[in-house]
């Protein structure tokens, strides 16, 4: 019998005849074998040389076999470490013992060759399929990397540690861009094809040790132990400028690409306390506000920090003497951190964007054409919510709802609210700005 690949075995057993012929015939079946003449050795062993599976004789001198199975399996670093005991006789309460502690099975010396190898392949198979299932359950299944459960783990363990050595952490959190515009307009399979590409893109881009993970859509999070933010900042702009140039075909057929852009906000435990949760809601102000300003940009949440409660202070007198019917000014303002010049003239842009979007929504509907209306009500919804247009930015959401969901005869209806909301903000708009420009 051969063992389907070379695996590391410990044999631990005072007496050496029993090393070397349990040596030989594991070298025979393709193993490497180690042995160590006690348990305390074998301990000593251990934690320098990782080993896939012990053969340890319960009756030694000085440490017993149980003894030493106890210390493996108390030690978090060693107790899943395969286990089989080896024993001169079969008696009950021994085996029972040795169950109980953590053993994976029992042979009786002088061991029958071909019944020791099963129990190992036993043993071994049992623990190449828990870790796969272990494996699996802290794994995204799109993408392969880490999952949001186990981003929360390693990233939590990774903030005691910095906390022991008064280090920095930093977590940043990446958004693509119009991702939903990607998956309506060419379909899931190529939505998927992106999102694989990007996570590969991550892994390639940050260090080993980075803590990278999909947690949820298309959002990722990386958390990057001992490090100083400006140096978080230079690596997340690195991965911002790669994915900018990444093209992907559509299909194996045609050489027709597309590209997409990621929006990153990035946070550090210098200005946040000390907790994923924290961390995680700071990047996202940052992310929040990279979004809000044209995408496809890097943003130091730490930065806001201050200028958000500056904004708190200021944000009632701030709005006070300018208002617009049909926008909620608050929201608008704290999008631009209570700048009301730079608000103003983004909402002469909105204007002079989409005033026209009324007449080319009816177009859209009346030629059948979804793709083009997906288009228009994706890209109005997101700049209804950045400029605070909430009933605009609620009918918008609405329509895209119902055109996910295939409601064509709810289109007309839905299309109506939305050209009455955007109606009500461009007329509005045009009173209070653009007539006062010209």
């Amino acid at each position: 019998m051969v063992f389907d690949k070379c695996y590391k075995i410990l044999i631990v057993d005072d007496a050496k005849d029993s090393q070397l012929l349990l040596s030989f015939d594991l070298q025979q079946a393709g193993c490497e074998a180690i042995s160590a003449d006690s348990g305390e050795m074998a301990l000593s062993i251990l934690t320098s040389s990782a080993v896939d599976l012990i053969i340890l004789d319960m009756h030694m001198p000085g440490m017993s076999g149980l003894s030493t199975l106890k210390q493996l399996k108390s030690n978090t670093n060693l107790q899943d470490i395969s286990v089989i005991m080896l024993s001169s006789s079969d008696g009950e309460d021994g085996v029972v013992s040795a169950l109980e502690l953590g053993a994976d099975d029992y042979v009786v010396k002088p061991y029958i060759r071909k019944v020791l190898f099963a129990r190992m392949r036993t043993a071994l198979r049992l623990k190449e399929k828990t870790k796969a299932l272990e494996d699996l359950a802290k794994t995204d299944f799109l993408t392969g990397i880490k999952n949001r459960a186990c981003f929360y783990e390693l990233a939590n363990a990774a903030i005691s540690q910095s906390q022991r050595y008064d280090s920095s952490i930093v977590v940043a959190m990446f958004d693509i861009d119009h991702f939903k515009l990607v998956n309506d307009n060419y379909g899931h399979d190529v939505g998927d094809k992106v999102l694989i590409n990007f996570a590969k893109s991550l892994t390639e881009c940050f260090r080993d040790y980075d803590i990278v993970a999909r947690i949820g859509g298309e959002e990722f999070a990386v958390c990057l132990p001992s490090t100083p933010i400006d140096d978080a900042m230079h690596a997340c702009e690195r991965l911002r400028v790669y994915v900018e140039h990444m093209k992907f075909l559509l299909d194996d057929d045609s050489n027709d690409e597309i590209n997409i852009t990621v929006s990153v906000g990035v946070s550090s435990s210098q200005n946040t306390p000390l907790d994923i949760d924290s961390l995680l809601k700071q990047a996202d102000v940052g992310l929040y506000h990279a979004k809000s300003h044209g995408r496809n940009q890097v943003v130091n949440s730490d930065r806001l920090l201050d200028s958000n409660i500056i904004l708190n202070d200021i944000s009632d007198e701030a709005t006070t003497g300018f208002t617009v019917d049909g926008i909620d000014v608050c929201i608008g303002m704290g999008n631009v951190l209570g700048d009301e010049k730079l608000f103003k003239d983004i909402l002469i842009m909105f204007y002079q964007d989409h005033q026209n979007d009324a007449e080319k929504l009816t177009l859209a509907i009346k030629n059948n054409d979804i793709k083009g209306l997906k288009y228009l009500v994706h890209t109005l919804k997101g700049v209804a919510c950045s400029v605070g247009a909430m009933p605009l930015f609620e009918a918008t959401e609405s329509l895209d709802a119902a055109m996910n969901k295939q409601q064509e005869n709810t289109y007309d209806k839905l299309l109506t609210d939305t050209i009455t909301q955007l109606t009500i903000v461009m007329n509005n708009i045009d009173k209070k700005l653009i007539c006062s420009i010209e």
